[in-house]
């Protein structure tokens, strides 16, 4: 379509700098020949001049929904720039080299914004995959270092801390009043009989233990008489010692 808008003039005409620009080939639409024209792309915008210096644009092809393919015609380095719909409309350009040629129609492929949209999509998609290979990568980085630390004794296990910790509690000892009257004293030792022993009633096969429950006198004295016959002994074995055995007894 041709146009005379300003904005798109000045547009046109702005410092943005172009996607690319050069001369083509464009066939008329009611004169079939070629004429030479100097082609400006900017966006999903293709303007086109009758003359390189000149400010104002002949017209504007705005490239949305259109399809570039190579010409049927094989004379040339024709291409053509299909618009699909009811006022389908087709434009047929030629450049000057195979290498212009393919410049030119990678460039005006990826100029309409459902191009730009899906690789955007497709860039984002991009991003998220490299951010969660990073992020798996990282935690894989950190459980391998730290079950080297736990293997090196840096630090530790807090797996088999808690489970021994749980096994500590299950398993918890049972402690008795050594003054209890179900225990006797054999002279410091400790000798007890549990309630879920047998009852047996041959005498002859066991004895009795004579349960007896002593008070802290009788225990009193008992400890004495044991230290009193172990200091005796120590004495007798170091004749020479500066320390003397008491003449009073009952001082102990």
């Amino acid at each position: 379509m041709k146009i005379n808008e300003k904005s798109l003039a000045k547009y046109a005409g702005s410092g943005v700098p172009p996607d690319r620009e050069g001369f083509l080939l464009k066939k008329g639409v009611l004169h079939k020949a070629f004429q030479r024209r100097w082609f400006i792309l900017k966006g999903n915008l293709l303007f086109y001049y009758e003359k390189r210096a000149d400010k104002d644009p002949l017209g504007v092809l705005v490239l949305e929904g259109c399809t570039v393919e190579l010409s049927d015609l094989e004379d040339g380095f024709m291409f053509m720039l299909h618009f699909p719909g009811t006022s389908s409309r087709t434009y047929v350009l030629a450049a000057d080299s195979q290498e212009d040629m393919e410049g030119w129609m990678k460039a005006l492929s990826g100029a309409s914004y459902d191009y730009l949209k899906i690789c955007v999509t497709e860039l984002q998609k991009t991003l998220k995959d490299l951010e969660t290979n990073s992020n798996l990568a990282l935690l894989k980085g950190a459980v391998k270092e730290r079950k080297n630390l736990v293997e090196s004794g840096f630090i530790k296990d807090s797996s088999m801390s808690a489970s021994s910790s749980s096994s500590n509690h299950v398993a918890t000892h049972h402690r008795h009043n050594p003054f209890n009257a179900d225990y006797s004293f054999d002279r410091g030792s400790v000798s007890s009989q549990s309630e879920n022993s047998p009852d047996y009633t041959d005498s002859s096969r066991v004895s009795t233990v004579e349960k007896k429950a002593r008070t802290f006198l009788e225990m009193h004295a008992d400890l004495s008489e044991q230290i009193s016959e172990i200091s005796k002994l120590w004495l007798e074995a170091n004749p020479h010692s500066k320390l003397k055995w008491p003449s009073n007894k009952n001082c102990t």
